[in-house]
């Protein structure tokens, strides 16, 4: 019997800390989804997979974790080479408390990045030692499809670093903001020089704070069945955030799949891709509240079951 309550556990367990995009500390057993709260700052576990990139112990840019080893960001951030003194945080929504730091091993900006145009403003920055996942430390899925209609309940989050140049953060606390994809021509008719593989969002009316987003930091958005989050575009640059409404550019993740997989490929620590190819073959993965609902379902009567039987 205690074996089978063991394997039951682990198994609840594992099925919430394996998967991507989840959000295990935030999302209650009756609260379950696409729920985050009100407000212009971020609660514990909402973004479990947004980093802080820092210099000299100051944050200069956003980042997410997709690996235990991988951190997508946006090349702009970076000169040629790693700085020596950078270092990558994880875990914690507040930059003035504590939290878990972890070295760079190598830094892959996109060979054809153009810092002129921000044309394939993508960058890896490769971990010297993995990131133990919890559940404050989870990674982000990466798209599986490019059609905006996809996508709902976007969000952006930052600490407000807008370039590298930037010394400090605007708020040591992440802050948010709800974004809304929008399509490529209405974004030509108020940004005619825009690249190929980018998307363009805009702040969700009602929605303030867009001063906070982070350059190399995600826009993350819901797919409706999977109550999981896929991170849909990398900041790369915005209007003047006194403008309105405020327009961010970001890159495509889905456009850059092919690149991840190769480039973490050649340094041997190949990341693979998780999702699908295309809607008919769309696999609907657990919430955590789903997940406790399967241990109920078959967990708990089989541990009932068996203390029937030692009563018997």
């Amino acid at each position: 019997m205690l074996l089978v309550t063991l394997f039951c556990l682990t198994s609840l367990i594992s099925s919430i800390n394996a998967e991507c995009g989840l959000r295990p500390s935030y999302e209650s057993f009756l609260d379950t989804g696409k729920r985050i709260t009100a407000g212009s700052y971020a609660k514990a576990g909402e973004f479990p997979w947004h980093v802080s990139i820092q210099s000299h112990g100051k944050h200069i840019c956003g980042g997410t974790m997709i690996s235990a080893l991988w951190i997508l960001t946006a090349a702009h951030c970076f000169a040629e080479e790693v700085p020596p003194d950078l270092t990558v945080v994880v875990g914690g929504t507040d930059l003035s408390l504590p939290l878990e730091e972890h070295k760079p091993d190598s830094l892959i900006l996109h060979e054809n990045f153009d810092r002129m145009s921000m044309e394939n403003d993508i960058a890896l920055i490769l971990l010297s030692s993995p990131i133990e996942f919890s559940n404050e430390k989870i990674p982000i899925c990466l798209p599986f499809i490019y059609d905006i209609n996809t996508w709902q309940h976007c969000w952006v989050a930052g600490w407000g670093a807008t370039s590298a140049a930037v010394a400090v953060p605007a708020s040591h606390v992440l802050q948010k903001a709800r974004m809304k994809l929008i399509s490529r021509e209405q974004c030509l008719e108020r940004i005619p020089q825009l690249v190929e593989n980018v998307l363009c969002a805009e702040l969700e009316r009602g929605e303030r704070g867009a001063c906070q987003v982070d350059s190399g930091g995600p826009l993350v958005c819901s797919y409706w069945n999977t109550m999981k989050w896929f991170q849909v575009g990398i900041v790369s640059w915005g209007e003047d955030c006194a403008e309105k409404p405020n327009h961010e550019i970001l890159m495509s993740v889905y456009s850059y799949r092919g690149w991840i997989e190769t480039e973490t490929a050649i340094r041997g620590k190949p990341f693979f891709i998780e999702g699908m190819d295309n809607l008919a073959n769309a696999r609907v993965v657990p919430s955590r509240a789903q997940t406790q609902l399967v241990f109920l379902e078959y967990c708990l009567p089989l541990f009932i079951s068996l203390i029937a039987i030692r009563l018997l």
